[in-house]
């Protein structure tokens, strides 16, 4: 896809659809190679909010940036 104003909805998704399936494929190799639990480690402390009815936080580690990563490099290329 080429990179416009009405593709930045796209854009978004891919990187976050990236970033959930990068952080889940981490977690799974953890489980089979424990010695790769550096991958699942939290680069950040929780980055959220909490509206007392709705409350959101995330966690960035390497193995979901590598999926964010990923997801930009897909939507280049579609």
């Amino acid at each position: 896809m080429v990179f416009e104003r009405s593709n930045i909805g796209y854009f978004l998704a891919f990187m976050i659809l990236g970033g959930i399936l990068g952080s889940a494929l981490g977690n799974l190799v953890v489980k089979f190679i424990p010695q790769f639990n550096i991958i699942t480690t939290s680069l950040t402390g929780p980055i959220g909010f909490n509206l007392e009815i709705l409350s959101f936080s995330m966690k960035l580690n390497f193995a979901s940036i590598v999926g964010i990563i990923f997801g930009i490099i897909v939507f280049r290329k579609i």
